[in-house]
């Protein structure tokens, strides 16, 4: 295969914010095509980003331009249709999180790829991100054994109990809480998850705060290992998000602490040099180059690079459409348990 080529769904913010820039630094990789909804926004983007046409019904551009690959960044129902679309013609293709609005979308997405042999890739960009990278290639050099505890913490501004947004409306407790569990929890319980076996036992909480939410969920697998994972918009609108951290402890007592997307403490089972009698030593520390590219820091370019390695090669991505369901499992059973306790 030589250039492979990809038509592109959606041309929001997000998408050329990470997406589209990330794909145009993937070598071998080709845009094509854009599509949109509205004429003009494809138009522009057709222009902004190279490609050699827009369209505004992406049947018609699959149909038209019969890509390697498809991209599709939206609301998580439009991720369900036009991702149901492409494993209809065995097209493989990348979509944002989350892999549809609810789990019966997500499973539906699942055994379609399985009967028809086509991937899809789901954006969880943690899993990508530089930090995480050097988290799991710390783990196997130094042979520090099973995770046997950790917690994942995610504190982002939005979105709130207002913020509408993604095709999911309302503003009650339960609407709030799947909204906010789709769109911000969805990371750190997928990252979470990778750590872990089948999970055997979920136990979710929640506090609602006005316009505000924390949500608390804590997993074990069959091993008995554990992952907590805490996530709050308790943060000023324009911050971003806030903070992204781990705290992770493996068997032979090596622990590995990282600081958002940027650097990460791993202290080794035994000390690296005693300063003093009886003392504890200290950490190593890894930093991303402070002048790198962002979106390989935070997993949007590596993620890309992966899809695309993934088409040209037919190898199953670590973030595929199963994986994305073992998710929407723990999301939903999540969501089940907390508003089963409301009523």
């Amino acid at each position: 295969m030589g250039k492979v080529r990809i038509s592109f769904i959606g041309c929001g913010d997000h998408a050329n914010r990470y997406i589209y820039p990330s794909l145009a630094n993937v070598p071998g990789a080709e845009l094509t095509a854009v599509c949109s909804l509205d004429a003009a926004e494809a138009e522009v983007n057709r222009q902004r980003h190279g490609a050699e046409r827009a369209y505004t019904d992406y049947r018609a551009m699959i149909e038209a331009e019969k890509p390697d690959a498809a991209i599709i960044v939206g609301p998580p129902r439009l991720h369900y249709e036009a991702g149901l679309y492409c494993l209809e013609r065995q097209l493989p293709f990348y979509i944002e999180k989350p892999p549809g609005e609810n789990l019966e979308q997500a499973s539906a997405l699942a055994a379609m790829s399985q009967q028809t042999g086509t991937f899809g890739q789901v954006g969880f960009m943690m899993r990508h991100s530089a930090i995480v990278k050097k988290i799991t290639a710390i783990a196997e050099a130094e042979k520090l054994g099973k995770l046997h505890y950790g917690t994942v913490t995610y504190y982002t501004s939005g979105p709130y109990r207002s913020d509408e947004i993604y095709g999911l409306p309302g503003t009650d407790d339960a609407s709030y809480l799947w909204r906010y569990l789709l769109v911000q929890a969805v990371h750190p319980v997928n990252l979470a998850a990778s750590f872990l076996g089948e999970i055997t036992e979920i136990v979710p909480d929640v506090i609602f705060s006005g316009e505000n939410i924390l949500v608390e969920i804590k997993l074990k697998d069959g091993d008995g290992r554990r992952l907590n994972v805490v996530l709050h918009t308790f943060v000023a609108p324009g911050y971003g998000n806030l903070q992204f951290a781990t705290e992770l402890f493996f068997e032979r007592r090596g622990m590995i602490f990282t600081d958002a997307f940027s650097a990460l403490d791993y202290y080794p089972p035994e000390p690296v040099a005693n300063y003093l009698e009886g003392g504890n030593g200290n950490a190593l520390r890894w930093q991303f180059g402070t002048f790198g590219n962002n979106n390989v820091k935070m997993g949007y370019e590596t993620e890309i690079a992966a899809f695309i390695e993934s088409v040209r090669t037919g190898a199953k991505p670590c973030t595929d459409l199963a994986d994305g369901l073992k998710t929407m499992q723990i999301l939903t059973a999540s969501f089940n348990q907390l508003t089963a306790k409301v009523k």
